[in-house]
């Protein structure tokens, strides 16, 4: 597929989503929807495609909705945009595989939410968040209702969806918004190198990882019974024997996700 609002591009086992409107902010419009949602079910059906790295061009990661091509809507018709918008948040959470978020200037409303939902983010010094809807007089979407207090706890999503605020990197780090804060110019080094890492590893484990850690808060019993069924699942993998020979022999183990 020929894509018009991503670069797509695939090197050494890692896929590169660049959200790339610059002139709009990468705001989220349709087709940019709908181009996210294709690239993602793309990586889920490619097995050699390891790990995801998930950026904007420009001065900025995404600046949310297209505001411009709201006016007018009908409830029905935000329904459908907002349906889209969950399939794009469902597919990056339900995806298998590591996805590092990068962002350098602004990820606020709905272009924060698709930060969130990645599983790594990694912030420039540059960066700002925000969960701004209420400064047009609208509230959350894309799962930030979800992502914010899973992230910041429920009292400190209220202050920032209420007033609409901006944090910067280093708070963001602070609260545990994002992972890192590193220097601009060597943002894409680092989520490069992380994604090298990942790529070459259990690949198998990580979804297991994703997937456990996805359903969480939940009861300690339910947790206890899954990490049951998904390390008898571990143990059977061809990878677990590689890691143990490897640990046993003291020298660096080969995965091969399987």
């Amino acid at each position: 597929m020929k894509y018009q609002t991503i670069r797509f591009e695939i090197t050494d086992s890692i896929a590169l989503i660049a959200m790339n409107i610059p002139e709009t902010r990468n705001a989220l419009g349709l087709a940019m929807r709908t181009e996210l949602l294709e690239a993602f079910n793309r990586i889920r059906e490619e097995d050699s495609i390891k790990a995801v790295i998930l950026t904007g061009e420009g001065k900025v990661f995404s600046s949310g909705g297209d505001i411009r091509t709201f006016e007018g809507l009908t409830p029905v018709a935000t329904r459908l945009r907002l349906k889209q918008g969950k399939k794009i948040i469902q597919a990056m959470v339900e995806l298998e595989k590591p996805i590092i978020g990068t962002v350098d200037g602004y990820a606020v409303g709905a272009g924060a939410s698709i930060a969130l939902a990645c599983d790594i983010l990694i912030a420039s010094e540059e960066a700002k968040f925000g969960v701004s809807f209420v400064k047009i007089g609208a509230v959350p979407d894309l799962g930030a209702f979800y992502f914010w207090p899973l992230r910041l706890g429920v009292a400190k999503a209220k202050e920032l969806m209420w007033t609409g605020d901006l944090i910067d990197a280093r708070e963001a780090e602070r609260l545990g918004l994002v992972n890192r804060v590193v220097p601009t110019e060597r943002l894409a080094e680092e989520a490069r190198a992380l994604a090298n890492r990942l790529a070459q590893g259990p690949s198998q484990s990580y979804a297991m990882i994703k997937a456990a850690l996805n359903r969480w808060p939940a009861s300690l019993n339910t947790l206890l019974e899954m990490e049951s069924t998904m390390q008898a699942v571990a143990f059977s993998s061809r990878d677990f024997e590689e890691g143990r020979k490897a640990f046993l022999e003291k020298r660096k183990p080969v995965f091969k996700g399987q």
